[in-house]
């Protein structure tokens, strides 16, 4: 699977991952936090960030770790704004 997180002071952050099951996309956004040395919580970032999967955004209030990734997935996080204080620096 590809992963894009865009952050406001990390810039485009890519990722190729190869998973052999289904996994939640709260866990790859932990991991590639964690990798990052941030210690923040996936789901404080929910409200902030915009996601889409294969093209195709998540619906307003869907929470991360209700949505199922595979290894054929292309998943693209990018922040709802670049102005004033924001999460993920």
């Amino acid at each position: 699977m590809r992963i894009e997180i865009t952050t406001p002071l990390s810039g485009r952050i890519v990722k190729e991952l190869t998973i052999n099951e289904k996994v939640r996309l709260s866990d790859i956004v932990k991991l590639i936090i964690s990798d990052l040395g941030i210690n923040i919580n996936y789901s404080d970032l929910e409200s902030y960030y915009l996601v889409a999967v294969n093209g195709n955004q998540l619906g307003e209030g869907v929470k991360w770790d209700e949505v199922f990734l595979t290894n054929d997935d292309y998943v693209v996080i990018l922040p709802l704004a670049f102005g004033g204080s924001t999460l993920l620096g």
